[in-house]
This record gives C-alpha cells, structure tokens and sequence, in this order.
C-alpha cells in the first residue's frame, strides 16, 4: 500500500488532507451541537411548538454516531501514534488526557440522549444536563486542539527552546493567533452545517411532516449563516491585513491578490447558500445547496489547521 501511494503522490496529497478535513469537521461539529440543541430545546418550550423540541432529538442523535466516531477512531489514531513516541514523554500524557475528556462529552452527550424521553416531564432538568454537556464539549474541543498543536510544533526547529505554555500562547497578528479567532465561530456554524444535511436525511426516517422540515431545516440554515458570516468576516481582516503591508510596500504580486480574492470569494460561497435556504419557502428543494455548503464549510479545516499548526516563536 505504502509502495502504491508512493508511486501516486496526488492520491496520497489527497488521504492526508482528507485525514485532516473529516476528523476536524467532525470534531466541531460534536463539540458545538448540545449548544444547537440546548437551544432548540429552550426556543420550543418559549415559542411552545414542538418542532424545535424535535429538531433538537435528531440533532442530539447526529452527535451520537459523530461522537462514538471520533472517539473510536481516536484511539487507534492514538495506538499508531504512541508508537514513535519515546515512552514516559510528556506528549503521551498529554494525548491520553485529551481522548479521556473527548470520551466525557461522549458519555454525557449519550447520557442527555437517552435521558430526553425521561426528563419530558422535568425540562429545566433536561436542559441543565445539556448545558453540562455543552460546557464538557467546549473543554474537549480546547484540549483536542491544544494537543494537535503541540503535535504539529513539538518537532519544528527551536520547538526543544519553548515552553509548552509557549507553544500554545498566541501571537498577535499570527496564522494561529487567527485561527483561534476562528473557533467559537466554527463551534457554531459546523453543527448546524451537518444539522441541515442530516434533517434532509432523515426525512423519509423520521416523517414528523413537511411543516416540521419547513420550520427547522430554516433555522438550521440561519444558524450555520450567522456563525460562518462571522468567520468570513475575520477571514477578510486577516486577508487585509496581511495584504496591506505588501500593498504599501509596492511589493504586492498579482498572483498573491488573486489567490486572496478567490479565498475571499470561496468562503463566502456557504453564507449565500445557507441565506437562500433560510428565506426560501420551501427548503427541502435546496438539497444540493446544503450539500454544497457542508462541504465547503469542511475544507475550511485545511486552512485552518495549516493556522492552527504554524510556528512563530514569541520574542
């Protein structure tokens, strides 16, 4: 296999950014949907229909099988990796404590599933629970990513010189320093993004009527466009402010303007997408626009871990 790979240098570019985009993605969006559903819970028993109650169960099934997922195929990414590190590093520790919480929120996000026909009668109980779910994701996703970076730096020159605390302290105007921009945003508008793909999916499934998937699919879609508005936004300061120093240098080539513009232009393909789907009338057309969207909001992680993973040694 390794031999075949070799021999295919594009198909073998393509498996390692596919080993970032999906894991990435799906981190997010487990880590980000008790925050979807708390609020789906709360927006039903306020406005008292039962559509966002029901949105929410679906939702919370979504973060089962992405959850389990993550956790499964973390250990034997972790089984792999431990065995280049030497034994009793830092490192080892560090990862293992990271799977460990990522396994917490699994286990409270599965107890808060199981629990949602039992606590019907008790919903500020219910809501409680998902509130300490979220809250356990929010950690996990910081631990996860806290590790990835430390992976992704621990072996780049004058990394040995640093500190741990070093590694993971932001410098402004830095990749990094953005991508941790980046975060609570994504946290946002990924759950909502598989939201819209898995309601289209579960359709035929769960048949709660056309009226139910008129309402939710559109809040979904509101969700997922607000958030990543906000992440096209910083994304379009970033590029200004990289630019403008060329800019005013005389130094700025056509080729980095245009390769910015498209960037631009790129990511802003998902907000209009998910704006047709939340005003239209009729969602369940906007199939291919959802789909579209999700999967343009997933390659968003290859930049995101190249910032994520960038080195600048603090002064």
């Amino acid at each position: 296999m390794q031999a075949f790979l070799a021999d295919n240098p594009v198909l073998q570019n393509i498996l390692d950014m596919a080993a970032i985009i999906i894991p990435l993605s799906m981190l997010f969006a487990f880590c980000g949907i008790c925050i979807l559903t708390v609020s789906g819970e709360i927006l039903g028993m306020r406005r008292r229909r039962s559509f966002y109650g029901k949105c929410a169960m679906q939702l919370s099934m979504l973060g089962q099988g992405l959850g389990w997922t993550l956790l499964v195929g973390g250990r034997v990414w972790l089984y792999f990796l431990e065995q280049d590190i030497p034994s009793g590093s830092i490192l080892i520790m560090f990862h293992e404590i990271s799977w460990m919480v990522l396994g917490l929120s699994v286990i409270f996000s599965c107890i808060y599933f199981l629990l949602w026909k039992t606590l019907t009668p008790y919903p500020g109980i219910h809501i409680g629970l998902g509130v300490i779910c979220a809250l356990q994701s929010v950690l996990a996703l910081l631990l996860v990513l806290a590790c990835l970076r430390t992976l992704a730096v621990v072996n780049l020159p004058l990394a040995e010189e640093t500190t741990p605390l070093q590694v993971l302290m932001p410098v402004w105007g830095t990749e990094y320093a953005t991508s941790l921009c980046y975060i609570p945003f994504l946290m946002l508008a990924m759950p909502a993004a598989f939201g819209c793909v898995w309601l289209l999916l579960r359709r035929q499934k769960d048949d709660f009527g056309r009226d139910h998937y008129n309402t939710v699919i559109p809040w979904c879609a509101a969700w997922a466009r607000n958030a990543w508005a906000i992440v096209w936004l910083l994304l379009l300061a970033a590029s200004v402010l990289e630019l403008s120093p060329l800019l005013q240098g005389g130094t700025l080539e056509t080729a980095d303007a245009v390769t910015a513009g498209i960037r631009v232009l790129l990511w802003l393909i998902p907000v209009l997408l998910w704006f047709m789907a939340a005003r239209s009338a009729t969602p369940l057309r906007h199939k291919a626009g959802l789909t579209v969207s999700l999967v343009l909001s997933c390659l968003f992680m290859l930049p995101f871990f190249m910032g994520l993973s960038s080195w600048a040694p603090l002064p």
